[in-house]
């Protein structure tokens, strides 16, 4: 083959995938920005929230903690734990963990989003009488319709 059809076949190749790129963007309904940005809207908006919800952490106001939660919400915090099910429950829990705390907060280290997913790595600090505790974990949050539905911490050494 010549240096010139190769040429026209790789132009000709390149071109074709942009087009069909471009038609499954288009069909998939994702825009151009979402697509240059690797995050859709969906992605955007799952990412915000449980950033809200880990930055609310540190108000320490069980209220505005659970309204992230789905009813139905499935939490772990090690994976040798067993699992807490169910808003009320997990809103026992944190009600019971923050009594025994002064403060709290999350420290946001890396974030990623796929989908319904949102993965972050953070250091959590909590705020005792007698002294400080913080932890490096890595949560794994599943968000079902604007809410958190299923969320567990992997912890990581320090």
């Amino acid at each position: 083959m010549s240096d010139k059809s190769f040429e026209s076949n790789r132009r000709n190749f390149l071109l074709a995938g942009a087009a069909g790129s471009a038609i499954a963007l288009g069909l998939s309904g994702v825009s151009a920005a979402d697509a240059s940005s690797g995050k859709s809207e969906t992605e955007d908006a799952n990412e915000k929230l449980v950033n809200e919800f880990c930055a609310t952490w540190e108000s320490m106001d069980i209220d505005k903690l659970v309204s992230f939660l789905s009813d139905d919400v499935v939490f772990r915090m090690i994976d040798t734990a067993p699992f807490v099910e169910g808003k009320e429950a997990l809103r026992e829990g944190i009600v019971g963990f923050l009594s025994t705390r002064k403060s709290a907060r999350f420290e946001m280290i890396r974030p990623q989003v796929m989908g319904n997913i949102v993965v972050n790595e953070r250091i959590d600090h909590f705020g005792r009488e007698d002294g400080n505790d913080a932890f490096n974990a890595v949560g794994v949050f599943l968000v079902k319709n604007g809410k958190i539905a299923e969320w567990r911490d992997y912890m990581m050494p320090a």
